[in-house]
């Protein structure tokens, strides 16, 4: 990562000092007590019949990834000649007044995986601060972790995080981490990409101190720098307790930026931060990425956007997937769950669930394994999936995952802001760069 800017922090200074030690103090102490002797890894073969699928995500926000894998649960049934259940959990908790991904919940929510005799594969997490937590206690017991939301470079890729990223999440060595969502060294570039491509002479960068929110702001911030943009103030950490950041506002309007980018989710105010820069005088753009492309956001910032708002968004959203049979299945995704809220990543819950059951069926049945052995193999059949193995069911379109645990899928949509988001095209990368081709 680049240095950080002297300038200010928002108040929260410290955050971006005590999140990693705190998250690795977790991490530490996972490994300790799953290392402890005589703490449970061997399972004997299990003789139900049944395999679980379990997910982890912050519901009800992300209701659509598990509706999403649900639709390809239930339409199998069956894999590997058992019969598969599915087990979806919640890593939300009540914060502040609203609910939002929890650490301990999250932790929580993989150990009961990881004790299930019946568990083969976890389908999460959304946050990707919820993946540094789970990962370890998964790859401990070589248990496979499908992701259909994390974006942070560092979960996978060496020399895209901090100092021990990726290798600290996998004590035993090896990949048990997937995700089918393109990570955001890709989405960070592409939204610096369009912000050069806006007009954008001078940008403000803010973060809101999570995993996936500081890092994406250090990836647009690092891009935008190459391209010429002047970074006039960031990445900055906003202090995610305050519910009014006008202080805040009129010190970023006095460095006339005229973009905006905030690297983090609705949840943890990217919205109000908004509503006081309008108040501030603020009139330029205002930009992040897919974790404020969110159905509340525009209600968190007051029901009016004020002046230009954009998110990028891995992928294409669920209404714009080409071809007929990804067409239907939306069509029967809404029929089924009309109410859904951010219904773009339920694309990503479903073919996340198809990976799931194909490395089961390929697997085969159980047998005389133990549960360690027979979660290796599937792990091992999740790691060779592309979208061949799919059964012709795949609505993402052609993708492998490479030795890291990553997709080949690099697309990157655009969404602008009026009463709701809007897809107006998307960022295709040539030759090393960046252009946004409308829709």
């Amino acid at each position: 990562m680049q240095a950080r800017s002297v300038t200010p922090r928002l108040g929260a200074g410290t955050a971006q000092v005590a999140v990693p030690v705190f998250a690795a103090l977790i991490l530490g102490v996972i490994i300790m007590v799953w290392l402890a002797p005589g703490f449970g890894l061997s399972f004997p073969a299990s003789t139900t019949g049944v395999l679980r699928i379990y997910a982890s995500v912050p519901r009800p926000d992300y209701d659509s990834i598990v509706h999403g894998a649900q639709m390809a649960i239930d339409a199998q049934g069956t894999a590997a000649g058992s019969k598969i259940e599915y087990h979806p959990l919640n890593d939300a908790t009540l914060h502040d007044g609203g609910l939002k991904w929890d650490a301990q919940q999250e932790l929580a929510n993989a150990r009961q995986a990881v004790a299930d005799p019946t568990g083969v594969i976890y389908l999460g997490t959304y946050n990707s601060g919820a993946a540094q937590i789970s990962i370890p206690v998964l790859n401990r017991v070589h248990l496979a972790m499908i992701s259909p939301g994390n974006t942070y470079p560092g979960l996978t890729k060496p020399g895209q995080g901090t100092a021990g990223e990726p290798w600290t999440y996998y004590p035993l060595g090896i990949r048990s981490y997937f995700r089918v969502v393109p990570a955001d060294d890709l989405q960070g570039a592409a939204g610096a990409a369009y912000a050069q491509q806006l007009g954008a002479k001078k940008v403000y960068v803010l973060d809101d101190t999570e995993l996936y929110g500081h890092g994406i702001a250090v990836i647009f911030a690092q891009e935008a720098a190459k391209l010429g943009l002047q970074v006039v103030g960031g990445p900055e950490s906003i202090d995610v307790r305050k519910s009014d950041y006008t202080d805040d506002a009129r010190r970023i309007v006095s460095a006339a930026p005229d973009l905006v980018y905030f690297g983090g989710i609705t949840a943890n105010h990217a919205g109000l931060v908004l509503r006081d820069l309008r108040k501030a005088g603020f009139q330029g753009t205002y930009m992040g990425a897919d974790g404020i492309g969110t159905d509340d956001f525009l209600q968190q910032a007051g029901g009016t956007t004020g002046g230009p708002v954009y998110s990028t968004l891995v992928g294409l959203p669920a209404a714009q997937l080409p071809g007929a049979a990804a067409q239907a299945w939306y069509r029967d995704y809404k029929s089924r769950w009309p109410g859904d809220h951010n219904e773009d990543f339920a694309p990503y819950g479903y073919e996340a669930a198809l990976v799931a059951l194909s490395a089961i069926d390929r697997a085969g049945p159980q047998g005389s394994l133990s549960l360690t052995d027979y979660r290796e193999k599937i792990r091992q059949e999740v790691a060779r999936t592309t979208s061949d193995n799919l059964g012709g069911k795949g609505i993402l379109g052609p993708w492998r995952f490479d030795a890291n645990g990553d997709t080949s899928l690099i697309g990157v949509s655009v969404l602008q802001l009026n009463t709701s988001w809007d897809y107006i095209g998307g960022m295709v990368k040539a030759n090393n760069s960046w252009s946004f081709k409308g829709k």
